[in-house]
């Protein structure tokens, strides 16, 4: 039967390999129901198939694994995906195992390298991903490939079939047995991690798994790409001052490739250090440019690019050069996303990320004339027809518009308006809950939760700043609010910047501040440093409200701050 034991696998669901779910106990089905293996041509999107040939990525210590193949050049082709893959870029990963492919059309590996470069990656490149799969179970059926390699494949199918735990299982098993190849560990730390809590601690099975990385590291210290993932693994930790070293060393080690210095500069921004982490940015994007006009391709294909371009943009302005921050945030906003590209990854991360960015930069300065600004700044009805079938999107800009409004109509004086968009912001935090699944199903879940997350955030915010415009006896709520605000405003998470760019402790600073109560509103400025070092906005009040606490030292120790903030 074609296939072998994977077709039974991977029988009996009747869906595809993206869509599939644990299996039925009927038995497998008739061979003839099982689609015919596909050609590798299946395998190849047209706009991977008219790009030349792409080069080794430029990093030292990479990937170094035997892989069945017809030559050398084949192999290596492989290992560069690899490494491409473990270090974050899947799209650049994919070109290297189609580069494989086609002067290796049965190489086994590089047929499961497209598959798992593709898994989570732009439903434009479904039917590829499909494809994908479909050939890596002939291939195995036919008999290509070792044992090690066949490990591999079940433990994808297993990744597919059951769930990132269980595929952890398949290659820890795999690992026991051949202990000489570092990924079978990697992969097993990567799918076996269980994350940080939502107060900021480790899980037990996110403490195993670094544990397990570092030990690799330790026994391949020449290979960067375990150290980027241990890194990546770490990026949600409370405090990352104690890798900063490594980060920077595997950046100076490859000074040409943009994940390294994007994860730089994420580690650099977490530690306070604004300045070097718009600098890392600022490399990683141009390392993205570099290969955009190397290849014809755009921000469309490149999702890094923006990523790294909209980081920048809210590291220059959590140091306060908000003008510079600004044009880094225009743009990136004024590229343009056609509405049959918003599937893509490029194409979403322009979408969520981008198309808010300088409007999320100017509610954060709040200056004479911003709220306005940003308003306009924020996509029209007109420029959304047509994204609304490709993308959930929409939802973030009309959050954000009410936000503004909001805001701009307690400006007016019109505390009623503003109420009532406020309650329409809740409404809209209700309804976008149902979409939930859509996300999932379209390949937007992270997006979608970064900006759930926004949206709480907000509300509770527009509350608070309500309550305290309303009468004397109803002020009081405004603490609630804030604090609300700030205990859901976590720290950066996917090596990207918070989703709404002012510190909540700002805010419930500048409440307590209004009460009198220094002592409390400079505790709340220092318990949001912990969050975002060296923030201008924190550091500013923080001087004020030390001086008025009576506490001149804590002052100048922030005018210190904000002077080397501002020389960086």
């Amino acid at each position: 039967m074609r296939y072998g034991w994977l077709a039974v696998l991977m029988a009996g669901t009747g869906l595809t390999w993206a869509q599939a779910t644990p299996p039925k106990a009927d038995p497998a089905p008739a061979a003839e129901e099982i689609p015919a293996m596909p050609d590798v041509a299946d395998l190849i999107s047209a706009t991977v198939a008219a790009l030349p040939a792409p080069t080794s990525p430029p990093v030292k210590g990479g990937v170094n694994m035997t892989v069945t193949a017809l030559n050398p050049d084949v192999q290596q082709s492989v290992r560069d995906g690899m490494t491409c893959l473990h270090t974050g870029w899947d799209f650049e990963a994919y070109r290297h195992f189609v580069k494989a492919l086609q002067q290796d059309p049965d190489c086994l590996m590089a047929t499961w390298g497209v598959g798992l470069s593709l898994l989570h990656g732009s439903d434009d490149l479904s039917k590829q991903r499909e494809a994908a799969f479909n050939r890596m179970l002939g291939l195995v059926d036919l008999g290509y490939g070792t044992d090690l390699e066949h490990r591999y494949v079940y433990g994808l199918s297993m990744l597919v079939k059951e769930g990132a735990q269980e595929a952890a299982n398949i290659f820890g098993k795999a690992a026991e047995e051949y202990p000489n190849d570092p990924q079978l560990v990697l992969l097993q730390a990567l799918l076996g991690r269980g994350g940080y809590d939502i107060t900021g601690d480790a899980t037990p099975d996110e403490e195993r798994a670094e544990k397990q990385v570092r030990e690799l590291i330790a026994k391949h210290p020449d290979q960067s790409y375990l150290k980027y993932a241990l890194l990546a693994m770490r990026a949600e930790a409370p405090d990352l001052s104690g890798d900063l070293k490594m980060a920077r060393s595997i950046s100076a080690e490859s000074p040409q490739f943009g994940p390294y210095f994007h994860l730089l500069g994420h580690y650099e921004w977490r530690c306070g250090n604004a300045g070097p982490a718009q600098a890392a940015f600022g490399w990683a994007g141009d390392a993205y440019a570099t290969w955009m006009r190397e290849t014809g391709l755009g921000p469309l294909e490149c999702p890094g690019w923006t990523k790294a371009e909209v980081y920048r943009a809210v590291a220059l302005a959590s140091k306060g050069d908000y003008d510079t921050a600004l044009a880094a945030a225009e743009a990136v906003c004024a590229v343009e996303v056609p509405p049959d590209r918003a599937e893509s990854d490029g194409g979403r991360m322009l979408l969520w990320e981008g198309k808010t960015l300088p409007a999320r930069i100017l509610m954060r300065r709040n200056g004479a004339g911003d709220l306005n600004k940003a308003k306009e700044s924020l996509p029209s009805i007109e420029e959304t027809k047509g994204l609304r079938e490709h993308t959930l999107a929409v939802w973030s800009f009309q959050a954000h518009s009410t936000a503004v409004g909001a805001q701009l109509a307690m400006e007016a004086g019109q505390p009623e308006a503003a109420r009532l968009l406020i309650e329409d912001m809740a409404r809209l935090g209700s309804n976008f809950v149902q979409t939930r699944k859509v996300a999932a199903a379209r390949g937007e879940q992270s997006h979608w939760m970064r900006c759930f997350q926004g949206m709480e955030i907000m509300t509770s915010e527009l509350n608070g700043l309500l309550a305290l415009r309303g009468p004397e006896e109803g002020r009081g709520s405004a603490y609630n609010w804030f604090l609300s605000a700030r205990d859901r405003q976590r720290r950066a998470s996917l090596m990207m910047p918070p989703m709404v760019l002012l510190p909540m402790g700002v805010r419930l600073s500048d409440y307590l501040s209004s009460e009198g109560e220094w002592d409390k509103a400079l505790d709340a400025l220092e318990e949001d440093l912990k969050t975002f070092p060296s923030d201008y906005e924190l550091l500013t009040r923080l001087q004020q409200v030390a001086t008025k606490a009576g506490k001149p030292e804590r002052a100048k120790e922030a005018a210190t701050a904000l002077e080397k903030l501002e020389a960086e």
